[in-house]
């Protein structure tokens, strides 16, 4: 008895239904596949049937997949290719059967979901915006392994597939209808019985499309040996500059395609597999496996026990028109949520809605949003001097400068202003909230709620607890931040939270090795031969230079000596130097090419200091000062580390996280070579955490 998938027969249709038991989301399970390898070969003995469509019995996916536990639990290379072979063997069956197949797609149709459509006569979706196609394998580190990546260039040519491979570019409806990747689009509501209609018409004869033409361009590129020649090394040379050679993935794509491209053989089949299996038993695909599930896990995660029905904000308030101001107005616009922001400076608002047109300008440039859109957003924003606007909104975002005694100013300012239950939120990126709350009436509704910048890009949130805030209000404005499409971490009301707790110190033992003789350029070069998407020197410069030595000194008033601020960042801020927003910092900002700035004072002395010693110093100063956080109860577990200084950092997905990165590398490893700077650079910087020796010392890991 089939318990994923059920046949049935209506006027010689058969309507074959997708509906994985106590799950809301289908993916394809070895039993699974099995199941459909059976019953396609039930469907292809019998007679009855003049076509047939599949369907899901989900009202909002059609497949989201394959199992990712099964493909993370590959552990041989025969393995792999076993596991494609079988998933490939049963779509054939599929691609074979002499009866008109249409897949029918009502939401999410991604990965092995998309492939098993691709091996279908034709594909069909609804007008919905649930629909999401695509085959996003490579975020995996993995590639389709299925059929897709032959299937999809066959029905779209390189040009257009291979840009979908290589990206794991999801795409709409009507996006997927434009490029050819569904071949009709109908009402949600009645997708099923007129995909039916469709599939009859096929069985009647007609045609599922129209025959694809080439220019004479595409042609060229395609179809000629000079043209792929250049299409592949074209595709390597980006892929290159983008990944910068950490992710094989990619590359391997790319490399199937060119011996694949223009054969529709057993051949070509069996060498995807081979290619699937050189990517699934490697470690980057396991660590971006890892991150996937921590991702999926913190879109979810119950942060307190407070049964909160679901929060929709109607109206939001923002306090402080800079240029994080002007961010979060924007990001909130974009859920459709009017938003008022007050400054007591009117040329600050005019600089808050001038940053948030950028914004939207930027996405119409690219093609993400339409003009009517972009003015309908903005005509969300509205801005003003006084209260007179906030008095609606059901939270308000503090957004002013990093001074305590302002921002308690607005507090208390703000706490008189509207209903008792408004959630009062700052975005401070270290600051007390608990002392920002202490001025307040209702202390109980005050969060903290720390975006990143920029905001529009940086996907992580840190809510903070204060000492006073209640569940509730932590659940608000955890609603309200993934409502936003953040992650959140919630984190303890403490100096620096976490993320910036940890990146200081990266920053900081950055400047640390400038001023014993290493040039910016390498170390800089150094953090991004490890992974890191920027350099720490150049990071400074991107945060502003006076914001970084403004938290460095809350961090260093705060834990002392192991936080001493390096003297070069002082000199360099003394000197008048911002960082980028002046053009000026360690480097000279001239459009997008840098060099290093001559007015920052020299190191008295060449560095001593190996390359290798210089990336451990940087890196495992933060593994240390996670341990610190985990010991303190800062956040609940190396998970929250780890998915925060990912989201929050860019640090290196493929390296798993920065406390998976410190596992790998052995805790026992960590603290020896730690005990060694202590010992030979700074005693207080160094000294292992005691949570971090105890678990070295016990053989023990973080995970």
């Amino acid at each position: 008895m089939s318990r994923v998938w059920k046949l049935t027969a209506e006027n010689g249709i058969g309507i074959l239904e997708i509906d994985v038991p106590d799950t809301e989301v289908n993916v394809l399970t070895t039993e699974g596949l099995t199941e459909l390898r059976d019953i396609a070969g039930e469907i292809a003995g019998r007679s009855d049937l003049r076509a047939l469509v599949i369907v899901s019995a989900k009202s909002r996916i059609f497949i989201a997949g394959a199992d990712i536990k099964e493909i993370d639990g590959i552990k041989t290379k025969e393995d792999a290719v076993a596991k494609a072979e079988q998933g490939k063997a049963v779509f054939q069956k599929i691609e074979d059967l002499k009866i008109p197949v249409v897949c029918v797609i009502n939401g999410a149709c991604l990965g092995g979901g998309y492939e098993l459509a691709l091996s279908c006569t034709a594909r069909t979706a609804s007008f919905s915006p649930n629909v999401k196609i695509g085959l996003p394998e490579v975020n995996l580190g993995i590639l389709p392994g299925f059929g897709g990546s032959i299937r999809l260039p066959r029905l779209l040519g390189l040009l257009k597939a291979m840009p979908l491979i290589l990206a794991g570019k999801i795409v709409s409806a009507q996006d997927a209808l434009k490029n050819g990747m569904v071949d009709k689009l109908f009402p949600e509501k009645t997708l099923r019985e007129d995909s039916i209609a469709f599939a009859r018409s096929l069985a009647d004869g007609a045609k599922p499309r129209r025959p694809r033409k080439k220019d004479l361009v595409t042609k060229l590129f395609e179809d000629t040996p000079p043209g792929k020649a250049y299409v592949f090394s074209r595709a390597e040379k980006d892929v290159l500059a983008k990944t910068k050679g950490f992710y094989p993935a990619p590359l391997e794509i790319i490399r199937l395609l060119r011996a694949t491209y223009g054969m529709n053989s057993p051949q070509a089949y069996k060498l995807e597999s081979d290619h699937f299996a050189n990517l699934g038993t490697t470690d980057v695909s396991k660590n971006l496996i890892k991150v996937f599930f921590l991702s999926e896990k913190y879109k979810k995660i119950r942060w307190t026990p407070a049964k909160v029905p679901a929060w929709k904000v109607k109206k939001c308030g923002v306090i402080g028109a800079g240029v994080m101001g002007g961010g979060i107005a924007q990001l909130v616009t974009t859920r459709d949520i009017p938003v008022r922001v007050k400054d007591l400076n009117e040329k600050a608002l005019a600089g808050a809605l001038k940053e948030a047109r950028s914004i939207y300008s930027g996405a119409l440039k690219r093609r993400k949003i339409k003009k009517h859109d972009l003015e309908n957003k903005m005509g969300l924003i509205s801005v003003g001097t006084t209260n007179k606007g906030l008095k609606n909104c059901e939270i308000l975002i503090e957004a002013v400068v990093e001074d305590m005694g302002i921002k308690q100013k607005v507090f208390k300012e703000l706490s008189g202003i509207g209903a008792p239950d408004t959630v009062l939120a700052s975005n401070t990126s270290s600051l007390s909230v608990t002392q920002m709350a202490s001025v307040c009436k209702n202390p109980e509704r005050v969060t903290g709620l720390h975006f990143f910048n920029p905001v529009h890009r940086m996907p992580l949130v840190e809510v903070i607890r204060a000492q006073q805030s209640s569940d509730e209000a932590i659940e608000k404005t955890v609603q309200f931040a993934r409502n936003l499409g953040k992650t959140v971490i919630v984190v303890k009301d403490a100096p620096g939270f976490l993320v910036n707790r940890l990146l200081l110190p990266y920053m900081n033992e950055a400047a640390f090795l400038l001023q014993e003789g290493m040039s910016a350029e390498t170390i800089d070069r150094l953090a991004e031969k490890f992974g890191m998407p920027m350099g720490p020197i150049e990071l400074v410069d991107q945060v502003g230079i006076d914001v970084g030595y403004k938290v460095a000194h809350v961090l260093h008033e705060a834990f002392g000596e192991r936080m001493k601020v390096a003297k070069i960042l002082e000199d360099v801020k003394a000197k008048g130097l911002l960082g980028k927003k002046s053009q000026k910092g360690f480097y000279v900002y001239d459009g997008k090419k840098k060099s290093v700035n001559p007015e920052v004072p020299a190191a008295q002395k060449t560095s001593g200091v190996s390359e290798e010693d210089a990336v451990k110093r940087m890196i495992y100063i933060m593994i240390n000062e996670a341990a610190r956080c985990l010991d303190e109860k800062v956040v609940d577990g190396p998970a929250s580390v780890d998915i925060g200084m990912i989201m929050g950092t860019g640090f290196p997905p493929f390296r798993g996280g920065l406390l998976a990165y410190a596992d790998s590398v052995g805790l026992a490893n960590v603290v020896k070579d730690l005990e060694r700077f202590q010992n030979s650079v700074s005693r207080e910087r160094f000294e292992p955490a005691p949570y971090l020796a105890a678990l070295a010392k016990s053989g023990k890991k973080f995970f």
